[in-house]
């Protein structure tokens, strides 16, 4: 299985959301990954929640600039830009990406976002997502994590 490939497609799923300043919370989240022929996947992520409001949402692009390597340029309506590097690894019978933030951009408005990593991993027509952050004077900590399966 390639990485590239296998997360092409529509995902759904539920997740749950903390961090030291918010409640818990949980939520419903789509990931959309296109292949449009070249050499990037482009890359829409939403969050309502569980009621169906909208919570979040995110656009970019997944990026694979030699084996094994793998960068996400996003960008979020809350003024936030993230570039994230990382690795994919096989684990088991997963592959798994693991980024860290290389830059982080916001606007003048946007709450203070130090750095941010990501974990996807993929296997059975199972997306799993993780979301570290360290954001508004806290240290590095998981913020969100959520199970996604394939939508047919």
């Amino acid at each position: 299985m390639e990485f590239r490939s296998a997360i092409v497609g529509r995902w759904v799923g539920e997740g749950k959301g903390w961090y030291p300043t918010i409640r818990d919370f949980g939520y419903i989240e789509t990931v959309e990954v296109l292949d449009v022929g070249r050499a990037f996947l482009p890359y829409r992520q939403m969050t309502q929640t569980l009621d169906g409001a909208a919570l979040h949402v995110e656009t970019g692009y997944l990026r694979f600039p030699e084996q094994h390597r793998i960068e996400l340029v996003v960008a979020q309506p809350t003024g936030i830009s993230e570039a994230l590097a990382g690795q994919i690894v096989l684990k088991g019978q997963c592959l798994v990406a693991s980024l860290s933030s290389v830059q982080m951009a916001a606007t003048e408005t946007a709450k203070p976002v130090e750095a941010t990593q990501r974990v996807l991993t993929l296997g059975d027509d199972e997306l799993v997502i993780e979301f570290w952050m360290a954001a508004v004077g806290q240290p590095m900590s998981q913020h969100l994590a959520s199970r996604l399966r394939r939508d047919p």
